[in-house]
């Protein structure tokens, strides 16, 4: 099959502990939409091709490595330009959703509709890889605030350091301890710790060196290692620790110990 008899392609996915977000990755050639708006976000970022995108009356081209941003109801219209596949994906993302995981709950607000940031686009690349993939509430919740973060950049306002998130990161922080196994998301240490769900992975972040998921999956990692000494088979130490299956587990562990499993506890 030729470039020119590809099919035009979408498809969708619905992260499973974030209700109203959606993704979708697209294929298109001589393709056109009128003006329109969404009722979400959109963040898309271009990996091949390039379109010609009308915001508000206003042209941009957008091309591989950019990223379209646009606020809720912002009118637009957009056509692949060339002969040639525009691909891209896209995150839709409602502000309800987001607003826990912006500054204070603020709105995000971009300066123009298009960026040629490469920070900005490798992290909506990895975001929606990350929301796509089956995961759980805490990796697709930490996915939602990475990117909130990224494109609230320049928004945001300094965190004071102080007694009182302190404590609140030593509650967190021992609630991981005792919950590892568990599949709790970031509303969860919010609620414990009366922080913001933004003012929490940062703060986290900066007074113990890794993010929630991050140190969750440190945990994990420790307490399978044990237990892998003592002789439990792969497939139940995955469970065990809170993994879905044998293959998350294998994955987690290779990245943080540097090999499988199965040959750490031959060794």
């Amino acid at each position: 099959m030729t470039i020119r008899d590809e099919p035009d392609r979408a498809q969708f996915w619905r992260p499973r502990f974030l209700p109203g977000v959606e993704l979708v990755s697209v294929a298109y050639r001589d393709r056109s939409f009128p003006e329109h708006s969404h009722a979400e976000y959109v963040i898309g970022a271009v990996s091949e091709g390039a379109e010609a995108l009308k915001v508000e009356g206003v042209a941009h081209h957008v091309s591989a490595g950019a990223v379209l941003r646009l606020h809720p109801e912002q009118t637009h219209a957009n056509a692949t330009i060339g002969s040639g596949i525009l691909r891209y994906n896209v995150l839709y993302l409602p502000a309800a959703v987001i607003a826990p995981y912006a500054d204070h709950g603020a709105r995000l607000t971009f300066a123009a509709p298009v960026t040629n940031d490469p920070a900005i686009y490798e992290a909506v690349q990895q975001a929606h890889a990350l929301l796509a993939a089956d995961t759980g509430r805490l990796e697709q919740e930490s996915a939602l605030a990475a990117i909130t973060r990224t494109l609230g950049a320049g928004q945001v306002r300094p965190v004071r350091a102080n007694a009182t998130i302190a404590a609140a990161i030593a509650l967190a922080r021992d609630y991981i301890d005792r919950h590892y196994s568990e599949g709790f998301g970031l509303e969860t240490l919010s609620a414990l710790t009366g922080l913001s769900v933004f003012h929490l992975v940062r703060s986290f972040k900066k007074a113990i060196g890794l993010s929630p998921l991050a140190y969750r999956n440190q945990k994990r990692i420790f307490a399978a290692r044990a237990m892998l000494l003592d002789g439990e088979s792969i497939a139940h130490v995955a469970l065990s620790v809170g993994y879905a299956d044998q293959s998350h587990l294998t994955r987690q562990f290779q990245r943080i110990v540097g090999l499988p499993p199965g040959r750490y506890a031959q060794q």
